[in-house]
């Protein structure tokens, strides 16, 4: 199922799909759109089913109740609503459109990729280990961006991340983005693919 959501300031696309065979996801996604700002998070519960979906699920509604709230706060909020759970690994990204920066914070292996219009390349390196509820150490990074740039967010249920080339000359993310997923892209495995551009 593809989601899509736009504003002046940036255009998102997001696919999410179960492991075959599974009723529940154990991955989900959020987009979270105020005038000044945009949240995008992906997150992966442990293993899959039901299980893995409650984990994810938590996280999710903590992102959405403390939109506010610093990037790694949030982070560590999620990581809170861990107890008793199975756990998550997550990269949660909010986009400031008035400094034109990202700020991104991860936990676990959620990829991240951003590529500016000159080609230019970000990517950093995600933490090692997954949300549990017990006290880990938890940082943002921040970077500018350009207007035109691309960014992805990924479950490891994603094989092999579009091309550098192929993202930049998109046009209309609402357009193009079924399309491209059409592509051979995904594994035996829950999938979260969150693309954005940024206008």
């Amino acid at each position: 199922m593809i989601s899509l959501y736009e504003n002046k300031h940036i255009e998102v696309a997001a696919v999410q799909q179960p492991k075959p065979g599974n009723v529940h996801c154990g991955d989900a996604h959020v987009v979270v759109e105020e005038e000044d700002f945009t949240l995008c998070a992906v997150v992966d519960g442990l293993g899959s089913g039901e299980g893995a979906s409650e984990s994810a699920v938590a996280a999710i509604e903590v992102i959405k109740e403390n939109r506010f709230l610093e990037v790694d706060e949030i982070v560590t909020r999620c990581n809170q609503a861990m107890v008793n759970k199975r756990g998550a690994v997550l990269t949660l990204v909010k986009v400031d459109f008035q400094k034109e920066e990202v700020i991104y914070c991860n936990f676990g292996n959620i990829g991240f990729v951003m590529y500016e219009p000159d080609g230019t390349t970000l990517q950093p390196i995600p933490i090692r280990g997954y949300l549990s509820g017990r006290q880990v150490m938890i940082k943002s990074k921040r970077f500018s961006y350009k207007k035109g740039s691309i960014f992805m967010l990924y479950s490891d249920g994603v094989k092999i991340p579009f091309s550098k080339k192929n993202l930049l000359a998109i046009g209309s993310l609402k357009e193009e983005f079924k399309h491209l997923i059409t592509l051979d892209r995904f594994a035996v495995d829950d999938v979260t693919l969150l693309v954005g551009k940024l206008n």
